[in-house]
């Protein structure tokens, strides 16, 4: 697969513009085009309306400016949350037109409960495309020049992992990571380095046995020893009352996250 359109969610201008910029920088790597989607929520208050409004009007601007300062192809849409079902709804139907979809962390901690809340899982099980998270504090133009690949055998990181590869060849370099794998795990990971220098990726592979730490923990650990920029993982889940629910550790990655992660379900 390779990258040639990249869909951004854009939902206010402090977090957009800088979601934008690391969208915008794949864009130029990858020689590809950047959709803006903004949503508006359906407000019965003339005056909230109005609010968003101009909240929209001026995230179009912002989109328009800064793609043309990058020279980079972009689509601006903007939809009635409305029309769609909703803010969700409406980003995992643009995925459809996308092979990338760029989103925001949630915001943990407040008791205010938002539409985006959970956002990013729901895009994951619902967009069928790798979904590129991005932390809500801490500034990121760029991403994936030092990947970690978090491995786990199964259906998840196998689709990550294969969503991935143009983030791969392009970087610098790349760590495949697992904790505590059995025994055909860790002859698994000599198949992947194969399978990932039949692509021109040359990785590393590592393990660790863990016991104490929580392993989404030791992932982040790992990140910040390796320096690395991107983490790339399944997104592992449980279904509950019949809807995906994130596992215990890539909730735990996305409630701590400190670099944008790559997650594909």
């Amino acid at each position: 697969m390779e990258l040639k359109q990249i869909l951004v969610f854009m939902d206010d201008p402090d977090h957009s513009a800088d979601r934008l910029d690391l969208a915008l920088n794949l864009a130029k790597r990858h020689r590809a085009g950047v959709i803006g989607l903004n949503v508006q929520p359906h407000h019965l208050i003339p005056l909230r309306r109005g609010h968003d409004q101009d909240a929209t009007e001026e995230l179009a601007r912002l989109f328009n400016e800064k793609t043309a300062a990058a020279d980079v192809k972009g689509e601006w849409v903007t939809v009635d949350a409305k029309v769609l079902g909703g803010v969700v709804e409406a980003i995992n139907h643009y995925a459809t037109f996308a092979d990338l979809v760029v989103v925001g962390q949630s915001e943990h901690g407040s008791s205010e409960r938002r539409a985006t809340d959970f956002l990013p899982e729901k895009v994951v099980f619902g967009s069928g495309k790798p979904v590129l998270i991005v932390p809500y504090t801490g500034k990121y133009s760029s991403t994936g020049d030092k990947v970690l690949v978090a491995w786990k055998s199964g259906r998840e990181s196998s689709r990550a992992l294969t969503d991935a590869v143009p983030f791969l060849k392009a970087a610098s370099s790349t760590h495949i990571f697992e904790v505590n794998p059995s025994q055909g795990e860790e002859a698994d990971l000599e198949s992947l380095r194969r399978y990932l220098a039949a692509h021109g990726v040359t990785a590393e592979v590592e393990t660790s046995l863990v016991t104490e730490l929580h392993v989404g923990d030791v992932l982040l650990n790992r990140v910040s020893d390796e320096g690395s920029d991107l983490l790339v993982m399944g997104a592992y889940a449980d279904l509950h009352f019949g809807n995906y629910v994130l596992g215990d550790v890539a909730k735990h990655v996305l409630h701590h996250m400190t670099i944008p992660v790559l997650m594909s379900h």
